[in-house]
């Protein structure tokens, strides 16, 4: 990672100098939408009125209460506590309302799904999906998939638009940021025809792709061209499954997996700054992961992502925080497990280690160069 790549703009930058901005005489940009799918990542719990409920919050009294709530999140959820802060003290967004939130993680039928509306004005809102929070549930949903469609989230996600939307004459965004993307276009393809008309665009931030059939859904090739979809230069998620759709590759100032944070993503005015194609890490994953992926039926999928899974819980992991505090003995009977796994699923994951390993190694050594060339200057 070079210094000069630390200082491009980012969405903070991007508010810092359009916060002022209002959004009727300078209209929602791809930038504003990635801010939005971001905000869907708080847990407005009590805060913002449910689905079945009625009326509206500010964003700026949201935050306010957010503030003062009890028995805060996870150390995951920080950086969009971040964000709300921000947005709050932005008069493009402060009196923006918010409503319909919905959260729901069922460990049963193994489902992570939320979502909330954001009023830009009477007749405009923006539909937000969250994507994949920390839980071991929303990164199992992800990885089913893989073979099986719809999963759970999707099915609430096209549920979500057509209640949240009955007897309204507004015209929607809907967007979502990694999980929330895929379901953003999703629900965008299988909700009502009404309700798909007044759609005026689609954001997917590093949303997993599709099962190659919904390509040929007449409903998909009615919203084709509304779909904007970007990935990170590293994107692994973005890349997963088919993209029928067109995407644009943005630049990132961190490394490998963590360019899937959009937090971490570069702003060019109003736009991301782009370039040409992924880059080697995500296209060598892309090409491991897709190359089973041609392979494997579904039983097979199903089978990999189950057995996955059940060894990550008999290590006791339940959410991907959990990991850093793996003892020896939770570790032990992990890789146990893993030994069972038939050899061509060993070597699938030993390569995605490999290249994990490679790629944080060289990142180490561009930080060393870099403090050296620091602290010659200094």
């Amino acid at each position: 990672m070079n210094t000069n790549k630390r200082k491009t703009d980012d969405l903070y930058t991007y508010m810092k100098f359009r916060g002022d901005l209002d959004l009727k005489n300078h209209p929602l940009n791809e930038v504003d939408a990635l801010i939005f799918s971001e905000l869907s990542y708080i847990q407005f719990e009590n805060i913002v009125p449910g689905v079945e409920e009625k009326g509206s919050i500010s964003l700026k009294e949201a935050a306010q209460k957010y503030v003062l709530k009890e028995g805060k999140e996870s150390i995951f959820y920080a950086r969009y506590e971040k964000l709300l802060e921000k947005m709050a003290q932005c008069p493009r967004y402060a009196e923006l309302q918010l409503s319909n939130y919905v959260s729901v993680v069922e460990q049963e039928n193994r489902q992570q799904f939320s979502a909330i509306h954001i009023q830009i004005n009477p007749f405009l809102t923006f539909i937000a999906f969250r994507g994949t929070d920390e839980t071991l549930v929303g990164w199992r949903e992800d990885f089913n998939m893989s073979y099986m469609m719809p999963v759970p989230a999707q099915i609430s996600a096209v549920d979500y638009v057509n209640k949240t939307t009955k007897g309204l004459f507004q015209k929607y965004y809907i967007g979502g940021h990694s999980k929330g993307g895929n379901l953003a276009i999703y629900a965008s393809v299988f909700c009502d025809s009404g309700v798909q008309n007044n759609i005026k665009e689609v954001y997917n931030f590093d949303g997993p792709g599709f099962h190659k059939k919904i390509a040929d859904n007449d409903s998909y090739l009615k919203i084709k061209e509304r779909i904007h979809s970007f990935v990170p230069e590293a994107s692994v998620v973005g890349m997963l499954m088919e993209h029928e759709e067109e995407y644009q590759v943005v630049k990132s100032y961190e490394i490998a997996l963590m360019q899937h944070e959009g937090l971490t993503w570069s702003v060019d005015g109003t736009k991301f700054e782009k370039v040409d194609s992924t880059d080697e890490f995500s296209t060598g994953i892309s090409s491991i992961l897709r190359n089973w992926l041609e392979r494997a039926d579904y039983k097979e999928r199903k089978v990999m992502v189950d057995t996955l899974f059940d060894i990550w819980e008999i290590g006791g992991i339940r959410s991907v925080l959990d990991f850093k505090d793996l003892t020896v003995h939770s570790t032990t009977a992990m890789v146990k497990a893993a030994a069972t796994l038939p050899k061509e699923q060993r070597e699938i994951i030993n390569h995605l280690i490999k290249m994990w390993i490679a790629e944080s190694k060289k990142t180490v050594v561009n930080a060393i160069k870099e403090e050296s060339t620091i602290n010659f200057y200094i």
